[in-house]
This record gives C-alpha cells, structure tokens and sequence, in this order.
C-alpha cells in the first residue's frame, strides 16, 4: 500500500467487499522505496499508527487474518528476511533475503533450498539482524544495500547468480 491508497484498502468497505468475495488473510505490504524519487509513496507516521490499529483491531472485528508487513517487523525485533522470518524466490530462483532486497548468492535451479539457506550471505545477514532496524516505512536491507552488497561480495557460492543490482 502507498501514502495515496491506505485508507482505501484499510476502510472497512473495501475489507467486508473482500471478506463478501471470499478473502480470509490480509496482508497489508507497505511500499518500500527501492529506486530513488519514490519516497512520497511510503506511508506516513500517521498511516503508519493508523495501520497498526488496523492489524490490532480488526482480527477481533472481522474473520480473517491480518497481517502487516514490513511494520510488524518492529514486534519481531527487526528485518526477518533471510530465513529468520521469511525468504524471497525470485521468477528466476534466485533466493533473495526479502522480495524487495532483489540480492542474491543462490539459485535453487542450481541448489537445494536447504543449501540455499546456509549460504554464507544469508547466514551474515540472520547473524547481524540487529543491524538491520530500519523502521521509516523501508527495506532496511534496501536502506544498508551498500553493507548488503560488501557481504554478498564476500560470499558468491557456485548455486549463485546475481549480484546487488545498481540503484536506478
């Protein structure tokens, strides 16, 4: 969800509309601004408040599960990617920390996922999570991309096959 959308997906007109069609997990993505000049798009502090009121109230007013991402991070400790949490396979398979930290040193075409996971780039980034607490409505691996791509240079596997994209 972006600034211009929240109160859209968040009214509860748009949830009973998708709850009337069958939905039963929400799962509020807040943008993440991975190329410069879209930082407008993130979500405000008030959004933001007003997010985590939704995530806290409405799994008690309505038959679904809601779930916020990445802001329910804050109640984790931190970014989750990299297999602490969750874990990204791109359309090529690559596997990547986070679907918006496109960086990645294995290739499940080329790999198992267990191989996959213990990858040295991913096991740096699950070992230094504590680094990693961004919480202004980003990618806190996007925001540190230039520490991702020092750990990710040290650790190229032959299962890999992409580097830390240039920011456009």
């Amino acid at each position: 969800m972006t600034r211009s959308n929240q109160a859209l997906v968040t009214g509860e007109a748009f949830i009973h509309r998708m709850i009337d069609a069958g939905c039963r997990v929400f799962t509020f993505v807040e943008y993440v601004p991975v190329q410069k000049g879209t930082e407008d798009l993130v979500l405000t502090g008030e959004q933001k408040s007003a997010l985590i009121g939704c995530l806290r109230t409405f799994p008690g007013r309505f038959p679904a599960l809601f779930i916020g991402f990445p802001g329910d991070e804050e109640v984790f400790g931190g970014c989750l990617s990299s297999g602490r949490g969750f874990i990204h396979v791109s359309a090529t398979g690559d596997l990547e920390p986070c679907p918006a930290a496109p960086f990645s040193d294995a290739n499940l075409t080329k790999i198992s996922l267990r191989q996959a996971l213990g990858s040295r780039f991913l096991r740096e980034i699950r070992r230094h999570h504590e680094e990693l607490t961004e919480m202004k409505g980003g990618c806190a691996l996007w925001t540190n991309r230039e520490w991702a791509a020092s750990v990710l240079r040290g650790s190229r596997q032959d299962g890999g096959s992409r580097v830390v994209p240039d920011e456009k």
